[in-house]
């Protein structure tokens, strides 16, 4: 069994992002955070609890509506990013507040499992991940690595989540 922190490591300080931000649509509109806007405001957030990361991208505006989601991907390096979920929890007037908590996409996961049995020495063919992984404890995800032409399904498992920062173990299926 093998652990390893997801490609989030040293966000622990960063533990979760919430924001009372006034945005206004016209009338009887929802309101919504602009994905430029959120952008920024999660690149300041990491910066100012030290890590500044090298891109934010947010694929859409975040809607004003209590559970809606936004999708943003974090790049800190070249082999260190992550995709944490942006959830709204309250909305009051125009007034919009959320939380972001981690995750991290199909591709995200695939470098971090080809990293982990690499790093145990062993060449890695291949691997190809069913979905990617939401930073729940308990959360699971199907991957199957290719070494030396062998093919075998692994499961990988959230054993641990504090702020942006999960733990994952790559378990047999």
């Amino acid at each position: 069994m093998k652990r390893t922190p997801a490609a989030l490591g040293g966000l622990a300080t960063a533990v979760v992002l919430v924001c009372g931000c006034n945005f206004s649509g016209g009338l009887n509109a929802v309101p919504t955070v602009a994905k430029d806007s959120l952008q920024t405001e999660i690149a300041d957030r990491l910066t100012k609890a030290g890590e500044k990361p090298q891109s934010v991208t947010c694929k859409e505006d975040l809607v004003g509506e209590v559970g809606r989601t936004a999708r943003c991907e974090v790049v800190l390096s070249p082999t260190n990013s992550f995709e944490p979920v942006v959830t709204v929890t309250g909305v009051n007037g125009t007034t919009i507040d959320y939380e972001m908590s981690p995750a991290v996409s199909k591709e995200q996961l695939e470098t971090a499992v080809t990293r982990l049995v690499a790093g145990t020495g062993v060449r890695v063919d291949s691997v190809s991940c069913e979905s990617g992984l939401e930073g729940k404890v308990g959360a699971v995800a199907y991957c199957v690595v290719e070494v030396a032409g062998v093919k075998v399904r692994r499961t990988v498992e959230v054993n641990r989540v504090e702020g942006l920062m999960m733990n994952f173990d790559l378990l047999p299926v």
